[in-house]
């Protein structure tokens, strides 16, 4: 419930009830082995009653329904293959419908249109339906040298049909019309204002690729040392995707999505995405519905690409008796100190057992809509933190952005272990939230409202 006390309008669901069945596999046998192809067929089902009230001067305006939405599917195994129908089906209840009339304004005297209310049992119902198909193969190359194992690439092609009818066809019953300005018929949602909404328009028949590459790389056990195991390290993870719709009236083919991700060790990652279009362009118009190839301008034009990458170092975890003694299993109210303040960077308590930490983060993001228009953004962020004694602990975080040639939000914490109660002092030097907060609290999550509170406008957005 939401109620506006200057105006008097008030929102409100009362009630909403949502059911909701797991994935059930209802001809699966108790046997073990090999299951027979209808006992992978699942199912899951989501239903739902809402009812919206809402009053807005003395006007009371009464919306409910139920939803109902079941999705089927199986995934046997043909040969080398995985073969995936699917079906999805949605019915929605409704008790009233709109419906748009021309006529004359009592107010204007003009020619208007009135949307009013028809109270009539409806059921809307959709359904899309789909089919993939997928499998994975392997090579692998032997190395045998520099420490080196071997490397593997896995490839992962996948074909997937999908069908969407267009429901706003008369067919279907869902759209009605009237007559518009200039004698124009317009066509109109009849179920656009209910809780659920109306249903999808536009038929989509959407066949989509996507292949997958995994490279990956076996290290040599160390023959000087007996514990030593052989690792795996994640070379470059590689995936392209593209679609074609049959039922678009132009540009049926989509961009051709790639991106690429690698991490090596828990020090580095890197993951990127670019975008890339077949369709030629004019003026300021993005795409239009001419091959770039039968242009003689090349097969594909970038349209956007960026990448990020990370790493971080810190020093060898301290131990001590002390911390032994009071170590205790993990408290899942733990994760209620994210609602603890944490000033502009939502880091974690500080952690005094880790001498020092350096963990950098660039970012770079180029958009290309057509060549002539370029934007682009980069940047640079960082934290350093140390501890100046087991007790004290001193962190620096802040950004560069490379665009504005100016440092963004820098942030200094200093931070106390006080035994049971942790001391923080943050100071955002510049920019629009600069001030400051010292703050004393109890450690314990469970009585993080327990503190002393000292701030200077933090976060109040003053200019000056």
């Amino acid at each position: 419930r939401r109620q506006v006390l200057q105006t008097g309008t008030i929102n409100e669901i009362l009630p909403s009830i949502t059911f909701t069945k797991s994935q059930s596999y209802p001809f699966k046998g108790k046997g073990i082995g090999e299951q027979k192809w209808y006992e992978l067929f699942g199912y899951n089902y989501t239903g739902q009653f809402e009812n919206d009230r809402d009053k807005t001067n003395d006007n009371l305006m009464i919306r409910g329904g139920f939803s109902h939405r079941i999705s089927a599917g199986v995934s046997p195994k043909i040969g080398y293959f995985s073969i995936a129908p699917n079906v999805s089906y949605q019915e929605k209840w409704y008790n009233k419908r709109i419906v748009y009339q021309t006529g004359v304004s009592p107010v204007t005297g003009n020619d208007t249109t009135f949307i009013n209310d028809e109270r009539q049992i409806n059921f809307v119902r959709t359904f899309n339906m789909g089919l993939t198909a997928s499998t994975k193969f392997y090579g692998i190359f032997p190395v045998n040298s520099v420490g080196v194992n071997a490397v593997r690439h896995t490839v992962t092609p996948s074909i997937s049909y999908n069908y969407n009818p267009d429901f706003t066809k008369p067919f279907w019953g869902y759209y009605d019309t009237y007559i518009g300005p200039n004698n124009k018929v317009i066509h109109y949602d009849k179920f656009q204002r209910e809780v659920f909404g109306g249903v999808p328009s536009g038929e989509s028949q959407r066949l989509s690729f996507s292949l997958g590459n995994l490279f990956e790389m076996k290290t040599q056990p160390d023959p000087t040392d007996t514990t030593s195991k052989e690792k795996k390290i994640q070379l470059l993870n590689l995936s392209a995707a593209m679609s074609y719709n049959f039922a678009a009236d132009s540009l049926k083919l989509s961009d051709l999505s790639l991106q690429y991700r690698t991490q090596i060790g828990d020090w580095f990652n890197f993951f990127g995405s670019s975008g890339f279009t077949p369709y030629d362009y004019r003026g300021t118009t993005q795409r239009i519905n001419k091959f770039l190839v039968n242009e003689g301008k090349g097969l594909l034009r970038l349209t956007n690409f960026s990448f990020s990458f990370s790493t971080s170092l810190s020093g060898e975890k301290l131990k001590s008796s002390e911390a032994e003694k009071t170590a205790a299993p993990e408290d899942k109210s733990q994760t209620d100190q994210d609602n603890v303040y944490k000033g502009m960077y939502p880091d974690k308590d500080p952690d005094f057992t880790i001498p020092w930490n350096i963990a950098l983060t660039y970012n770079y993001s180029l958009s290309k809509p057509i060549p002539s228009q370029k934007t682009y953004f980069s940047n640079l962020s960082g934290s350093f933190n140390f501890n100046l004694t087991p007790k004290w602990k001193f962190s620096f975080t802040g950004s560069y952005d490379f665009q504005r040639h100016e440092f963004a939000a820098p942030q200094i914490q200093i931070s106390r272990d006080l035994h049971c109660w942790l001391m923080n002092f943050t100071w955002n030097p510049i920019g629009t939230y600069r001030g400051y907060r010292f703050e004393i609290r109890v450690k314990a999550p469970q009585l993080q409202d327990l503190k002393v509170t000292k701030q200077d406008q933090f976060y109040s957005g003053r200019g000056y």
